[in-house]
C-alpha cells in the first residue's frame, strides 16, 4: 500500500462531464469537479454557496425580461407578457402598458437600445419603440420617415426580377402597367417605389394594371411616359410578408435583419437618420440593402454590434465590415458555420470582447472571437468540458460586476459560466431551485429571474443577503413569534433564520409562520441544496496520468472561509451518500462565519474507480466557501 498526498487548490475547470472520467491526464481534471450544484466559482479558484433569491412580485403568467438603461446607474426592468409589459425600477413596480405581442410570441421578440429608445421587433408584429420621456412611458409603432407623403422605408419586388412596370406619366395621376400579374386589392393605399419616384396606389383595374398618384417624380430628367422598368418594389414589410425579425445599431445606422418572406436580408438606415431607409444614389450616407447568398440557408437569427456587425444565422456566422460603412465599402464575409437557434431568441452577450452565443444544436455555448493573426472570427466551444450541462438554452445574460454569465436551460436549470480568457478560465456550475428558471436579465447591478414554481410565476432577484429562494426579510419593532405576509409560500415548508440563528423549519399557514421563540429579524424562504463532489482521485507523473482502482481517504483538510455551515460526507459510495443524512462533520453549531482548516479522518475503502472520496452537501441557510482540499490517500488496497 502507498500513501498519496494531493492538494486541490482550485475548481477553475468547473463541473466536468462524465466523459472525462478517463482523461486524468488533462489539467482540467485536477482543477475540475464531478458536480458543482448551487455554488458559484470564484476566479481565484474557490467555490461558495450561491446567494438566495428575493421575492419581488407575482406575475400573471409566463414572461420575458429585458433591461432598459436610462442612465449608468438607472436600469429599468421590462417584463414582456401576454399583450402587456410591466416596468420595474430597483424591484419597485412603476407602470403597465398595453403591448402587441401574444404570450406565444414573446420568446421570439428581439430588441436593442439606442440612447433613450428601446426598439423591439417580431416577424409577425410591426416594430415597436419604447421610450421614457418627461417621466411618461410610451410604447408606439416604429414609423419610417415621411417626405412629402413618400414613406422612406425598405421596398422589395416580391416576384420574378424580370417583371417590369411602365407608367403613363412621370407626375400627377398615372396608370401603371405590369408585364405580369402584380397588383392586388391589398395594394390600394400603399406606396410603390418606381424608378426614382414614389406612387400611391389609388385603384386596381386588374392584376396587371393600377392607377396611382405620383408623390415624387419617377424620373427627374424624364418627360412623358415612363418606359417599362425592372426598378420597382412594394413595401418590404406588412402583415402578409412579415416584419423585421432582428434589430441592431451599427455605425450610427439602424439595422433590420430578416423577415418571414425575406429571412436572409439586411437593411441599414441612412447614416445618422434612423428612420430613413431610402437607398438614394449610393452616396456614403445613403441607406444599404443586401441579402446573404451562399450555399446554405441563412435565416438571420440575431445581430450583434461588436468590433464588426456580427450576423448570426441558422447555419453560419457572418461579419459585416466597412470603415466607415458605406454602400461602396461594405463587405460581407462568412466566418464560421455553427448556426444559431431560430425558434427562440437567446440574446448574444459580450464578455471581454468576445460574443457568447448558443449553437443551433442546443448542446453548445460558443465564443465568437476575432483572431488578429488570422484576421477572422473563430467560434470556440466554451462548454466542451461541461457538455452535460447544456440542454437547449432558452435565455442568457451577463453580470459584468461579478463576471458571471447566466444561461437558462429548457429543463429549468440555470447554468453559470465564469470566463477569464487571459487566465484560460471557463468554468461552469449549475443552479437549481424549487421550480424552473424561465428568463434572466441583468441591469443596474442587479440580476432578475422569472421563476415558475408550481402553477405560479414569480419575479425574483439575486440577493447576497439571502440564503433561501423566494425569500423574505421580515422584522418587527418588538420580538414576535408570528410573522405574516407570506401568502406566496402558502403550504410550503420553509427555512427560517431568526436573529441570525437557524431555527426549526416552519410550514406557512394562512400566510403566516409561528416560531418557537420570539425574534426581531428573520429570513424565511424555500431551501436549496448546494453540492460539491470531486472527481475520483488519480495518480502518476505530472499529477495524474492514471486512475486509481481502490483507495481510502486517511485524512482530509478542508480550508473554508467565512463559512457558517459545512457538512462533509466521507462515506463509501456516492449514490448512498446522496440519499442518507450527512453526519461526518458539521460546522453549523459555532455562531458566526468561520475561517478555518477542518480536519476530517475516515475509514473504509472505495473500490469503484468512478466514486469520489468525499462530498459536501448542505441545505442550511448559512454561508459556505471552500478554497482548498488537502488529502492523505492510501491506495492499492
Amino acid at each position: 500500500m502507498t500513501n498519496l498526498f494531493t492538494a486541490k487548490t482550485n475548481f477553475t475547470a468547473g463541473a466536468l462531464s462524465a466523459n472525462l472520467l478517463g482523461r486524468v491526464d488533462l489539467k482540467a481534471y485536477d482543477n475540475g469537479a464531478m458536480i458543482l450544484e448551487n455554488v458559484f466559482i470564484e476566479p481565484t479558484g474557490g467555490v461558495y454557496r450561491r446567494p438566495g433569491l428575493k421575492y419581488v412580485a407575482t406575475l400573471s403568467g409566463n414572461g420575458r425580461l429585458i433591461i432598459y438603461e436610462k442612465k449608468a446607474n438607472e436600469a429599468y426592468l421590462i417584463i414582456l407578457q401576454d399583450e402587456c409589459l410591466h416596468i420595474y425600477l430597483d424591484g419597485v413596480y412603476q407602470t403597465t402598458l398595453a403591448a402587441p405581442w401574444h404570450e406565444t410570441q414573446i420568446t421570439s421578440v428581439r430588441w436593442c437600445q439606442s440612447s433613450d429608445a428601446l426598439y423591439l421587433v417580431h416577424p409577425d408584429v410591426p416594430p415597436q419603440k419604447l421610450m421614457l420621456k418627461d417621466g411618461i412611458w410610451q410604447l408606439s409603432a416604429f414609423t419610417f420617415l415621411a417626405d412629402n407623403g413618400c414613406i422612406l422605408q425598405p421596398y422589395h419586388k416580391f416576384c420574378d426580377d424580370a417583371v417590369t412596370i411602365a407608367s403613363s406619366g412621370m407626375e400627377g395621376t398615372v396608370t401603371l402597367t405590369a408585364s405580369s400579374p402584380v397588383f392586388q386589392n391589398k395594394h390600394v393605399g400603399r406606396i410603390f417605389k418606381v424608378a426614382e419616384g414614389y406612387v400611391s396606389i389609388t385603384g386596381i383595374s386588374g392584376e396587371m394594371s393600377a392607377t396611382g398618384r405620383v408623390l415624387k417624380k419617377l424620373d427627374e430628367d424624364g418627360e412623358g411616359a415612363l418606359p417599362a422598368t425592372r426598378s420597382w418594389g412594394e413595401p418590404a414589410f406588412d402583415s402578409e410578408t412579415g416584419y423585421p425579425a432582428t434589430v441592431a445599431f451599427y455605425q450610427s445606422r439602424l439595422v433590420f435583419g430578416g423577415s418571414r418572406s425575406l429571412p436572409n436580408y439586411l437593411w441599414f438606415s441612412q447614416s445618422g437618420d434612423l428612420t430613413n431607409f431610402e437607398l438614394g444614389q449610393g452616396y456614403d450616407a445613403d441607406a444599404i440593402e443586401f441579402n446573404i447568398l451562399s450555399d446554405q440557408s441563412n435565416a438571420i437569427c440575431a445581430l450583434f454590434a461588436g468590433r464588426h456587425l456580427q450576423v448570426f444565422t441558422t447555419n453560419a456566422e457572418w461579419m459585416v465590415s466597412g470603415d466607415p460603412l458605406t454602400p461602396t465599402s461594405i463587405q460581407l464575409k462568412r466566418q464560421t458555420q455553427v448556426g444559431s437557434p431560430d425558434s427562440r431568441y437567446v440574446p448574444p452577450i459580450s464578455i471581454d470582447g468576445a460574443t457568447i452565443f448558443s449553437a443551433a444544436n442546443g448542446r453548445e455555448i460558443r465564443e465568437f472571437l476575432f483572431a488578429d493573426i488570422e484576421q477572422a472570427y473563430q467560434a470556440t466551444d466554451l462548454s466542451l468540458m461541461s457538455s452535460h450541462l447544456i440542454n437547449q438554452p432558452q435565455d442568457q445574460a451577463y453580470d459584468k460586476q461579478n463576471r458571471q454569465a447566466y444561461v437558462i436551460m429548457a429543463d429549468g436549470r440555470l447554468c453559470t459560466l465564469v470566463s477569464f480568457r487571459a487566465e484560460d478560465i471557463q468554468s461552469w456550475s449549475e443552479q437549481k431551485t424549487d421550480g424552473a428558471f424561465i428568463s434572466v436579465a441583468v441591469g443596474g447591478g442587479q440580476t432578475y429571474f422569472i421563476v415558475k414554481r408550481g402553477e405560479n410565476w414569480y419575479l425574483e432577484q439575486l440577493d447576497d443577503t439571502l440564503h433561501t429562494d423566494c425569500g423574505f426579510h421580515l422584522s418587527e419593532v418588538t420580538p414576535s413569534q408570528t410573522f405574516g405576509g407570506l401568502s406566496v409560500l402558502e403550504g410550503k415548508t420553509v427555512k427560517v433564520v431568526a436573529d441570525d440563528i437557524i431555527v426549526p423549519d416552519c410550514i406557512v399557514q394562512n400566510g403566516m409562520i409561528t416560531l418557537e421563540h420570539p425574534a426581531r429579524v428573520i429570513e424565511v424562504g424555500l431551501p436549496f441544496i448546494h453540492r460539491v463532489i470531486p472527481l475520483p482521485p488519480s495518480v502518476g507523473a505530472g499529477n495524474g496520468t492514471a486512475p486509481i482502482s481502490s483507495a481510502r481517504l486517511v485524512k482530509g483538510v478542508f480550508r473554508v472561509v467565512d463559512t457558517g455551515s459545512l457538512e462533509i460526507d466521507t462515506g463509501t459510495g456516492l449514490h448512498q451518500e446522496l440519499t442518507r443524512p450527512l453526519a461526518s462533520y458539521h460546522l453549523d453549531t459555532v455562531p458566526g462565519p468561520q475561517t478555518a482548516d477542518i480536519v476530517v479522518r475516515s475509514l473504509g475503502w472505495i473500490r469503484r474507480p468512478t466514486q469520489p472520496l468525499w462530498l459536501i452537501e448542505g441545505s442550511q441557510p448559512k454561508s459556505f466557501k471552500l478554497v482548498s482540499v488537502t488529502s492523505d490517500i492510501q491506495i492499492g488496497g
